[in-house]
């Protein structure tokens, strides 16, 4: 069995998944889960995101990492979205956005690649007596360096 030596591309993952992680004790930031699906890699994805206090009126920075498995691959997708959310705190909140995407894949047969991309997305949340709301989020990729298109389901923790 062969070893792959860790390329340099691995480095700006390491530095955001470190950001992800020292973000929730920012006061007000809390943690949450998520899990869904891609296109192009088809591949099965878990992962975390941190909910921010907004920075605008209904505009909130969400910064999110998640791995993927399946169609051959592995891969590692680190987020930073910008959402403007509609309405006032309504049970069901809508809300679209983008973002950009730093996206890491290493097939079984090949050489890994990674790189940037720009995202759209779109999605609501919805509150729960719990006080743990959750989403469902649509998002699409604007170029090839990334998934051509993700569906998300969350849980924040609060």
């Amino acid at each position: 069995m062969t070893r792959k030596r860790p390329s340099f591309s691995a480095l700006p993952a390491t530095a955001l998944a470190l950001a992800l992680l020292a973000l929730p004790g920012r006061a007000g930031a809390e943690v949450g889960i998520r899990g869904g699906f891609s296109s192009d890699p088809d591949q099965i994805l878990i992962g975390m995101h941190v909910q921010t206090p907004p920075v605008g009126k209904d505009l909130y920075i969400i910064p999110s990492g998640e791995a993927g498995f399946g169609d051959d691959a592995f891969s590692l997708s680190f987020n930073g979205d910008l959402q403007y959310r509609f309405g006032s705190q309504e049970n069901a909140r809508p809300y679209v956005g983008g973002g950009l995407t730093y996206f890491y894949v290493d097939p079984d047969n090949g050489e890994s690649d990674s790189g940037f991309g720009l995202t759209v997305l779109g999605g609501v949340i919805f509150e729960r007596k719990s006080g743990n709301p959750i989403f469902l989020e649509a998002k699409i990729g604007l170029d090839n360096e990334i998934p051509d298109f993700k569906m998300i389901v969350g849980l924040n923790l609060r």
